[in-house]
């Protein structure tokens, strides 16, 4: 979602710039009208040999901006009907949408969860979902069936709580705690964007019966972590939140092999580099920045938009250029053609597109109506990744609309193998403290409110297979299998509920696929699961530390880095040794390099 560096002055500076504002008279900034669902389609200009497919539109769904897909394939989206200035009515909330008939696209829509100001985050876990509606992450789960949540607890507060008083006026819609993901090792990550907080567990009765299930001692208040610049994982079993590096602003991804991606604003493809707050401190050496660009045409790159300039954003850069009012002036005086508003970076993992595209960053701009991809590769120094725009798209997006309401803000990997794309489909998306107040008295910020699509970026000729979701109720030996699954959505899945159940027999089988796996996906998943049970054994680390696939050692490493207790044991530190003396792989040194420093100094 759109928002510049300066926004946090241009308060001040519009009170100076008012007094030489042009006037602005409605027929300045004429309004376009909104293309209807049915026929939104026409207006993409989509890559050769894919297609987007409409699974979702209103008056099922609106202002999508956030979404996760549950084990049975049930899809909870949040609605962000409050945006850009109605936060104090409490209009967001929590839609649960399912396909009844199998046919692919959604067909039965419920209000999940509704009172919600500015939510902007979700996921899943032990039949319900952490939503993320600043200050607080909330637990929400629906008990007897009906599509409705009974439970709504909150159990994280202080999110974004720098903004003090916490008051609509102070508080950046546009950077908010958002892209709540399952990461590889078993944990859920969030980006905090450019809002930061000072967060700490609820003490509440819930909250206390969830700790004593998850054999937790109670020992005083809970403490405050400090999230100011960084992101943060959370461990949801015993409700333990810690600082990531991080401090992207709206989205984060990660790649199949465990790489963290985030975005921000015009800075549109960026590395998390190592551990960042979590790395301990080291008197003779510091760590480089955590957080790298990465796209190889650079921060603001050129995109090749479809759709016409918005005459109220002709204008403004117009103003601006003149000195007429606040504001950055971009690409040399232009309005568009490169990136201002980069959101919702995601790496595909799925299994419907073939390998040309696994692993590609897929990057939105909802303020010039487009899709962009860029395929990723390790770069020169051998442990860097690198992304470049695809060659055969020159001059071209993956996706781009002649419809200037097409607001593509997030995706996700879906069970089908595809991306899902949340179109927030709004007349304006923009931050309102950059607008001019002559301009923005002209426009309708809430026009929009009522509408929303999601897409499917299909290739051509797809078709969703049945039985790719609804094993809720898998059995262990299924959930195990899938950690091998080619889909990581499946993956991510099948790793969730073996941490959620807990089955006394999963550790036996886990190692024997860590020793046994035909994948590497499922030797690394199974090592993960392992650590997340508490299970991790010291010779399950040298297993990992000795496999053959050089991302299975660097998962290995990476999640070593949690279980302190393993880390120095001696066998660990021999098998480390030996990494450190004839590991050929940049990567795996470079994890190296962060795990030793966890080491007691004389190691």
């Amino acid at each position: 979602m759109r928002c510049g560096w300066w926004i946090a002055g241009a308060m001040v500076a519009r009170l100076t710039a008012a007094e030489v504002e042009p006037p602005v008279a409605p027929d300045d900034l004429p309004r376009v009208p909104p293309t209807q669902a049915e026929s939104a389609a026409a207006t993409f200009d989509v890559r050769p040999g894919f297609r987007a497919d409409l699974v979702a539109a209103e008056p099922l769904v609106v202002d999508p901006v956030a979404m996760a897909f549950d084990a049975g394939g049930r899809l909870y989206v949040i609605e962000m009907r409050d945006y850009s200035e109605r936060r104090p009515e409490r209009l967001g909330r929590v839609r649960r949408l399912e396909d009844s008939d199998g046919d692919g696209t959604m067909d039965r829509s419920t209000v999940f969860l509704d009172g919600l100001p500015w939510p902007t985050a979700i996921t899943c876990w032990r039949g319900g979902v952490f939503v993320g509606s600043t200050p607080d992450l909330i637990y929400a789960r629906d008990d007897d069936g009906d599509g409705r949540a009974d439970v709504r607890e909150t159990v994280f507060t202080g999110f974004a709580s720098d903004y003090a008083p916490f008051a609509t006026n102070r508080l950046n819609v546009q950077a908010l705690m958002n892209s709540l993901q399952w990461g590889p090792d078993q944990r859920i990550h969030g980006a905090t964007s450019l809002s930061g907080g000072r967060v700490r567990r609820v003490d509440s009765p819930f909250v206390r019966a969830w700790l004593r299930e998850a054999g937790v001692a109670e020992d005083g208040p809970p403490a405050e972590v400090d999230l100011r610049g960084s992101d943060f994982s959370l461990d949801p079993w015993r409700l333990v939140i810690e600082a990531e590096a991080g401090g992207g602003q709206h989205g984060m991804s990660f790649g199949p092999d465990g790489d963290r991606y985030v975005c921000s604003n015009s800075d549109h493809l960026q590395w998390i580099r190592h551990d960042g707050p979590r790395l301990p401190g080291n008197p003779w050496h510091d760590a480089p920045a955590a957080r790298v660009g990465i796209a190889a045409d650079g921060p603001a790159a050129p995109v090749f938009r479809r759709s016409p300039d918005e005459p109220w954003r002709v204008l403004r850069t117009r103003w601006r250029v003149a000195g007429l009012v606040s504001g950055p002036v971009e690409g040399g005086g232009r309005p568009s053609g490169y990136f201002t508003g980069a959101t919702g970076v995601t790496v595909y993992r799925g299994d419907a597109y073939g390998p040309e595209y696994f692993g590609n960053a897929f990057v939105a701009d909802c303020g010039s109506n487009l899709i962009h991809r860029k395929p990723l590769r390790i770069g020169p120094d051998g442990v860097q990744p690198l992304g470049t725009r695809a060659d055969d798209e020159a001059g071209r997006e993956f996706l781009a609309s002649t419809d200037t309401w097409f607001r593509p803000v997030q995706f996700i990997n879906a069970p089908d193998g595809c991306l899902w794309v949340a179109d927030m489909y709004r007349e304006v998306i923009e931050h309102p403290w950059s607008l001019p107040d002559g301009i923005k008295s002209q426009l309708d910020l809430n026009s929009g409110n009522d509408r929303g699509r999601i897409w499917r970026l299909a290739p051509e000729g797809f078709r969703p297979a049945p039985g790719r979701t609804g094993w809720t109720s898998g059995d262990l030996p299924g959930l195990i299998a899938r950690l091998g699954h080619p889909d990581g959505w499946h993956r991510d899945t099948a790793g969730r509920l073996l941490v959620e159940r807990r089955d006394p027999a999963a550790p036996a089988r886990l190692r024997d696929v860590l020793r046994n796996g035909s994948t590497a996906a499922a030797r690394s998943g199974s090592l993960a699961v392992l650590a997340a049970l508490d299970s991790l054994g010291a010779d399950d680390v040298v297993a990992g530390l000795g496999d053959a696939d050089p991302s299975v050692r660097r998962r290995t490493l990476a999640i070593l880095r949690r279980v302190p207790d393993v880390l120095t044991s001696e066998s660990v530190a021999e098998s480390m040794r030996r990494l450190a003396v004839g590991e050929s792989d940049a990567r795996v040194r470079h994890e190296l390099i962060q795990t030793a420093a966890f080491l007691p100094v004389e190691d």
